[in-house]
C-alpha cells in the first residue's frame, strides 16, 4: 500500500542548521536529516537524507506563493517526479542535476520504502536568476537562457567539478568565520558551472525517461562520498589504500578508478590537500607553531610539508604564518 502524505513548507524560516527533521516529518513516517547553508538571503542550499517507512507519495501542492529557480542534485536513488499534476514527469537518476522554475507548481515525488534518498538542492528567486543573468551574459544569450532554464525541467549530468563544489559546500565550516563568504563564491560557482553543463554538454538531449549509464554504482557511490567526507573533516588520519578498499569492499585498483572517475584527483593527492587546507587554517588562526600545525594536519615530515605547502600556496608556512600575524584580522 502507497501511503500519501503533503509535505509541509521546510523552506520557511528555520535554523541555519538542522539535524533532525522529525519537525516536518513525524517518525512513523520516516526519517529526515536536513542541513541549510544560506547565501546573502538569495541563495539557500539544502543536505537532505531522507527515507520512509512505507511507500510515500509525497505530494506539495504549490510552492508556498515562491517563484524560484531550483537546482536539485540527485545523489543516491533513481525517483519519478511530476510537476504541475503531472504535466511534466521526469525520472532522476543518481548523478543528474535538475534545473526547475517552480513558479508556485504543485509537485510530488514517489519513494520506495525504506531506502535512503539522498539530494542536495539550491534555489533562489527567479527575479534574482534573472539579474545574475543580466549581469554577466548579452541580451541574446539571456533569452536562449530564459527559454532553456525557465520554460521546463533541463537536467544533465553531476560533473566532476560540480561533485568537488558540493563537497566544499558541505565542509565550509572548517574556514570558521569565513565560511560565509567561502559557501557564497561557491554557490555562484555552482550555479555557473550547471549552467555550463546544461548550455555546452548533453543535457538538452536527454530523455525524459532515461539517461546516460553511470559508471559507478549507487553502492559505490554512496561509500566513496562518505569516504570523501571524512577525509575532509579528518585529514590526518591515515589513509592506507589497501585497507580503504578492504573496508569498501573493492580492490585497490578499482578504487582508485572510482575515486579518480566520481572527484578528478588521486585518493592521495586528495589527501594531501584536505591536509595542507587544515594546515594553513591553522596557521590562520594563529597561536600555533608551524611543526604542531603540520603535525596536527597529519605531516611527520617536515621538509616534505614545508615543500607541498609552498608548491600549493606559493609561500613557505613560515613566510604565509607572518603574513597572516602582521595583516588585520579581519583580512587574514
Amino acid at each position: 500500500m502507497t501511503r500519501k502524505i503533503t509535505v509541509p513548507d521546510i523552506y520557511g524560516p528555520s535554523p541555519q542548521k538542522l539535524a533532525d527533521g522529525s519537525l516536518y516529518l513525524p517518525r512513523d513516517v520516516g526519517s529526515l536529516k536536513l542541513l541549510k547553508k544560506e547565501c546573502n538571503g538569495k541563495i539557500i542550499y539544502y543536505d537532505w537524507d531522507l527515507s520512509f517507512a512505507d511507500t510515500t507519495f509525497a505530494s506539495r501542492e504549490d510552492n508556498f506563493g515562491k517563484d524560484e529557480v531550483q537546482l536539485i542534485f540527485n545523489m543516491s536513488q533513481p525517483i519519478e517526479w511530476q510537476i504541475d499534476g503531472g504535466r511534466e514527469l521526469v525520472t532522476m537518476l543518481p548523478g543528474e542535476v535538475c534545473v526547475f522554475r517552480n513558479n508556485n507548481c504543485r509537485t510530488s515525488m514517489s519513494y520506495d520504502k525504506s531506502v535512503s534518498f539522498q539530494f542536495k538542492s539550491m534555489q533562489m528567486p527567479t527575479s534574482y536568476f534573472e539579474q545574475l543573468l543580466s549581469q554577466y551574459f548579452p541580451n541574446g544569450q539571456i533569452e536562449r537562457f530564459k527559454a532553456l532554464f525557465l520554460s521546463h525541467v533541463t537536467k544533465t549530468l553531476i560533473t566532476q567539478d560540480m561533485y568537488r563544489v558540493l563537497s566544499e559546500i558541505d565542509s565550509s565550516e572548517k574556514f570558521k568565520e569565513f565560511a560565509g563568504v567561502f559557501v557564497e563564491a561557491k554557490m555562484i560557482e555552482l550555479v555557473a558551472l550547471v549552467l555550463y553543463g546544461i548550455s555546452y554538454d548533453t543535457a538538452e538531449s536527454l530523455p525524459r525517461k532515461g539517461a546516460a549509464s553511470l559508471t559507478v554504482s549507487m553502492t559505490d557511490r554512496q561509500r566513496l562520498e562518505s569516504l570523501r567526507q571524512r577525509i575532509q573533516f579528518q585529514p590526518e588520519d591515515e589513509y592506507n589504500p589497501a585497507e580503504i578498499a578492504a573496508s569498501l569492499s573493492m580492490s585497490e585498483s578499482k578504487l582508485a578508478r572510482l575515486f579518480r572517475s566520481l572527484y578528478g584527483t588521486s585518493l592521495h593527492r586528495y589527501v594531501q590537500e584536505q591536509r595542507l587546507d587544515k594546515a594553513a587554517s591553522l596557521l590562520v588562526r594563529g597561536g600555533m607553531n608551524i611543526s604542531e600545525a603540520a603535525c596536527r594536519s597529519g605531516y611527520t615530515n617536515m621538509s616534505w610539508f614545508a615543500k607541498e605547502f609552498k608548491e600549493k600556496f606559493g609561500l613557505t608556512p613560515k613566510k604565509f604564518a607572518m603574513q597572516c600575524s602582521s595583516a588585520l584580522p579581519e583580512n587574514c
